[in-house]
């Protein structure tokens, strides 16, 4: 006769063989994952612009407050290998902007803001402490006044005058040929148009952008509608037109992209991802890739809004870039840094952190 633990057993068995519970492989892919680093700086009051040595695994940073330039070797991943640090002029001199120069491969174009300079230097890429040797130096024509952003086209240079509200059209072969447009308050940057070739720059104390156009002189402001939001910042070249973000005010900020087309009209795309829709958009950056990944790069930053959020988001297009299919918003690890300027390199995404001195690197890992 069966005792009472061998029938508990035959019972088990018995639901073994007809109630088993199924068990079989499933796809395991999974999906990039989002690596930062954060690379602290030499302590500054204010860290603005970075930029890439081409071909070279340097990137240069401007800190305003000091007048310092850095110079960092970085790794693949973007974390800082050797740093140097190089006062420029003086501690006053206030330098900000970095540009690439074409006609002198390998050197960069910076602004020194109350110096009221524009200085060609040569970064020298051998070592971290080697000093940068400056190759050419050009003081900003009166009435203009504080140089903040610098672009080379050709022999000529486009600097936006936050000082004095102006923009400056310099030949740097011939400095006694140049002309300075009066814009309204504080021009930001400035971006050539890659169809109807005028020059365009957002006026970040105006809801307005004005064109140049330079062959006659003549000046045309664009005014953003209340609507689409205020506060023009980062402003670029990119596909079938120039390109800017809207920052918002002091409470809240519009999740807003512009794009001005060859005719001057201009088409608003709105984000509206939960961490996007109200997004303070700083700057922005094209994909390396962008022909084939129509990606856009964004930084939302807490500059004038200590509600906004400090993020990096990647915005993906259409093949037309009139449609945003998807956006990815990521959350700087360090918030309330006032997010500054963002960075595309082949192995990282770079962002300046204004008041917490830090290099930002973002990459990701296919696993």
């Amino acid at each position: 006769m069966l005792n009472k633990r061998s029938v508990l057993l035959l019972l088990l068995a018995v639901q073994s063989v007809f109630a088993e519970v199924p068990i079989k492989p499933v796809p395991s892919e999974r999906l990039s994952s989002h690596n930062f680093i954060e690379n602290q700086l030499p302590i500054a009051e204010q860290t603005h612009e970075v930029i890439n040595v081409p071909d070279t695994s340097f990137v240069l940073i401007s800190q305003m407050s000091n007048s310092v330039l850095l110079k960092a070797q970085v790794d693949t991943h973007g974390a800082i290998q050797q740093l140097g640090a190089f006062e420029m002029e003086n501690s006053t001199a206030a330098l900000h902007g970095l540009a690439h120069s074409q006609r002198y491969p390998g050197k960069i174009w910076l602004t020194l803001q109350k110096a009221n300079k524009l200085v060609l230097i040569d970064p020298k890429t051998d070592s971290a402490q080697t000093t940068p040797e400056v190759v050419q130096e050009i003081m900003v024509p009166t009435p203009g006044n504080g140089p903040h952003y610098v672009g080379e086209y050709g022999d000529e240079l486009w600097v936006t005058l936050q000082d004095s509200s102006e923009v400056l059209r310099i030949s740097h072969v011939n400095t006694s040929d140049y002309t300075i447009y009066t814009a309204q308050p504080r021009p930001i940057f400035i971006a050539q148009h890659p169809l109807n070739n005028m020059f365009y720059t957002g006026q970040d104390n105006s809801a307005s952008i004005m064109k140049i156009d330079p062959t006659t002189g003549v000046t045309t402001q664009i005014a953003i509608p209340a609507d689409a939001g205020k506060t023009p910042v980062g402003m670029i070249t990119g596909p079938n037109g120039i390109w800017f973000t809207l920052l918002g005010d002091e409470t809240s900020g519009t999740g807003t992209i512009g794009h001005i087309h060859a005719d001057d009209t201009v088409t608003y795309h709105k984000l509206t991802s939960p961490l996007g829709i109200n997004a303070a958009l700083l700057h922005l950056a094209f994909d390396l890739d962008h022909a084939n990944t129509h990606a856009l790069w964004l930084l939302s930053s807490s500059i004038i809004n200590t509600n906004a959020l400090d993020t990096i988001i990647r915005v993906s297009f259409d093949e037309q870039w009139q449609t945003i299919k998807n956006e990815d918003v990521m959350a700087m690890p360090t918030q309330q840094c006032k997010a500054h300027r963002v960075l595309i390199t082949p192995s990282n995404v770079f962002a300046t952190e204004l008041t917490s001195s830090k290099l930002l690197s973002f990459y990701t890992t296919n696993l």
